[in-house]
């Protein structure tokens, strides 16, 4: 029996490492393809950085704010009365005069106050010019009365002489008494017109002596003596007011009149205050008009103002005669010139904040420029020459410090910078480890950067 020897397979060896070299290999072409686009990013990034370079430039330090523009003075004309509005003979933008007519009422269809305002001024006006004539014939009359006074007193005080002279035996007043008793007791038993004109006798024979008659007659006449002196004297005095011509209290109160006449027909009329500008004009000929409604605006353009509030903080570093640059929305790329004109004397609180006007006055007058266009306003208040300066949108802060990103060899380098003051665009570097010349990156895309893993390192 022949025994046949089988010979043993052999086992085939695992190629698992083969695998393995070739995941990493895709791995590795993965990375290199991703650290290649990364570098290309990068390239692409630090290509189109903004960049200037660090220079030395005068610094200047505003304080900025907005306002509206208004002329030197402006005002808006109401009309005081009714009507219909007549010929108009002016037109806006016209330069207008102070007094000049703008717009007047129709004469022929004029209210009732101005026609009667008419009526007072002829009748004033007629008493004014008859004052010096009524003022002849009043002194003459004030003269009369003056000596027609005197005369009456010279006459009273006789009269009283007399009376205070009379005196009568205390006998014969009592005859006159008794006399007088039995005229009355004879004509009380017999009435007759004899008899009583015996009455009428005694008894004025009996007043003659009568002490208490006398005192009454006295009293009256020191009255009418009173009266006559205190006329007299009222005369006097109306006579010496007017004795140099006509009475200045009359003059004044007819003036005080035609004034007041006078200033009811200028309401037929819308006159310019000022030496100005017809901003506006509201009515044509033939519209209808009522107390209260707006004629025109007028403004004096000679100068021009903008009140710019600003807050507290930064009303100390302000002073009058400073510098400022204006810009209007309307005319953005063009820059106007103006003086810090005045400084209020107090504040307006508003949300917290208190503020306070400042008056800026235009410098560069311009028929472009009109009221009420807002402005923005920058106050110049210091300027620092030779000053190594960077642009303000350059400066970041991390844990509250101030950084830069500097370009060297190529690349954004952190370096961390000391800054002071600063205007709108520009600050200055106080303390930094860079040159001057070396390239700033302005508006650092600070995070795409950082993802990049350089400029880092912070110096």
């Amino acid at each position: 029996m022949t025994t046949d020897v089988i010979p043993e397979k052999k086992k085939r060896k695992p190629r698992w490492w083969l695998t393995v070299l070739v995941l990493l290999a895709i791995v590795g072409a993965v990375l290199l393809i991703n650290n290649y686009r990364q570098r290309q990013a990068m390239q692409a990034t630090i290509a189109d950085l903004s960049t200037t370079p660090l220079s030395r430039e005068t610094l200047q330090t505003t304080i900025s704010g907005t306002g509206n523009l208004r002329p030197r003075q402006s005002i808006t004309l109401l009309w005081q009365s009714s009507g219909t509005v007549s010929q108009v003979d002016v037109a806006v933008g016209d330069m207008v005069e102070a007094g000049q007519v703008l717009l007047s009422l129709d004469e022929n269809n004029l209210p009732a106050e101005i026609i009667q305002a008419s009526l007072n001024k002829i009748t004033v006006t007629q008493a004014l010019d008859n004052l010096e004539a009524n003022t002849l014939l009043q002194r003459a009359t004030l003269n009369n009365n003056i000596q027609t006074a005197r005369s009456a007193i010279t006459d009273i005080e006789t009269q009283l002489l007399n009376l205070e002279s009379r005196e009568c035996e205390s006998w014969r007043l009592d005859n006159l008494r008794s006399d007088y008793e039995n005229a009355l007791e004879g004509y009380q038993n017999w009435p007759t017109e004899s008899g009583w004109f015996r009455v009428q006798a005694a008894k004025s024979a009996l007043d003659y002596c009568d002490p208490e008659v006398i005192s009454q007659q006295i009293s009256a006449l020191q009255s009418q003596l009173d009266l006559q002196k205190e006329n007299e004297s009222l005369w006097q005095q109306d006579l010496e007011r007017i004795q140099s011509g006509p009475d200045p209290v009359e003059v004044e109160k007819l003036e005080l009149q035609l004034s007041m006449a006078e200033k009811q027909l200028e309401n037929q009329y819308i006159k310019a205050p000022f030496n100005g500008t017809l901003l506006s004009l509201n009515q044509d000929t033939g519209d209808q008009v009522s107390p209260g409604s707006v004629a025109a605006q007028v403004a004096d353009m000679s100068e021009l103002f903008v009140e710019v509030p600003i807050s507290e903080v930064d009303i100390p570093a302000i002073q009058i005669g400073q510098r400022v640059t204006l810009l209007f929305d309307a005319y953005f790329e063009e820059e106007f010139s103006g003086v810090v004109y005045d400084i209020s004397e107090s504040g307006e609180r508003s949300t917290g904040v208190v503020n306070y006007t400042v008056t800026v006055r235009m410098e560069d007058q311009s028929a472009r420029i009109k009221p009420g266009m807002t402005a923005a306003v920058s106050i110049l208040t210091e300027e620092k020459p030779n000053t190594l300066v960077i642009p303000a949108e350059s400066i970041f802060s991390r844990d509250g410090l101030d950084y830069v990103y500097v370009l060297r060899d190529g690349n954004p380098e952190m370096v961390q910078v000391t800054v002071g003051a600063y205007s709108n665009q520009l600050i200055e570097v106080l303390e930094a480890d860079i040159a001057e010349g070396e390239l700033i990156v302005v508006n650092p895309p600070i995070d795409t950067i950082s993802n990049f893993g350089i400029g880092q390192r912070i110096r």
